[in-house]
């Protein structure tokens, strides 16, 4: 029986620990819950060990007796679903990518698996390389809630808040960005500003400007740098950013006609 590839991402494994070890620790007082987490160990069809291996040992005793897995919603799918994790399951670190692997050998695991997966309305996507099925969940609310479902509460708790925080980093990144962006957007528009009014008073045209014009052109040029806010204060008498941003729009309109 071929096992699942080794993992190379140590975080992965690592986090991947910290969630088994949890759901290892939980209690399963029921003889039927018992019958639903060995079969999501031994359905699989992959080589069991570590975790898996231990819980097995704990509750093969269950194994002998005449009765069928439930795969209720409510407890028996939960119990299936945390034993497929424990034997085959993987989380890759949070602080990394989003992203839950599951890889059963059993093409009748895989239909199990997918379709309590369908009834949780947790979406995945897959693939299949030689006898092996990859079953891959990315969406982070879903993440959240697989957590939730095989019992993994701490777990899910410490990656709701690597989330947040990540979700939190992003977006400063992403307001970091478009204020950087509509600086340079200003500093953009400000130069041009700046040589067209210079080519308008340094042309013919300038001895033509109304005095109104003629003036902000003036403090304009002789204020590099400063806001439009700021140029109007400079105006005598005093005029507000719209005023002086439609006169200097209009310098612009004139010198790009010359």
């Amino acid at each position: 029986m071929r096992n699942p590839s080794p993992r190379t991402n140590d975080d992965a494994l690592s986090f991947s620990s910290i969630i088994k070890s949890e759901i290892v620790a939980l209690q399963v007082k029921k003889d039927s819950d018992k019958r639903s987490l060995a079969a999501g160990i031994i359905m699989p069809g992959v080589q069991i060990k570590g975790e898996a291996l231990d819980v097995l040992n704990k509750i093969k005793g269950v194994l002998s007796e005449a009765c069928e897995a439930s795969l209720d919603l409510n407890s028996g799918a939960r119990l299936f679903l945390r034993g497929v994790f424990l034997v085959c399951g993987y989380m890759t670190d949070p602080e990394t990518k989003y992203r839950i692997e599951l890889r059963p050998q059993d093409e009748q695991a895989y239909d199990v698996i997918t379709d309590i997966l369908a009834t949780f309305d947790i979406s995945w996507t897959d693939s299949k390389r030689d006898d092996i099925h990859s079953i891959y969940i990315m969406n982070g609310d879903h993440v959240a809630d697989f957590l939730g479902i095989i019992g993994a509460n701490n777990a899910r708790l410490n990656f709701e808040n690597i989330r947040i925080k990540r979700e939190l980093k992003s977006q400063a990144n992403r307001l970091a960005n478009c204020d950087n962006g509509n600086a340079g957007r200003l500093a953009e528009a400000s130069a041009k500003r700046e040589t067209l009014i210079a080519k308008l008073l340094s042309s013919p045209e300038a001895d033509n400007l109304p005095r109104n014009l003629y003036e902000a052109a003036i403090i304009h040029q002789e204020n590099p740098g400063a806001s439009i806010a700021e140029l109007g204060k400079m105006m005598n008498p005093p005029i507000g950013k719209s005023g002086m941003n439609h006169r200097l729009t209009r310098l612009i309109e004139i010198a790009e006609n010359l």
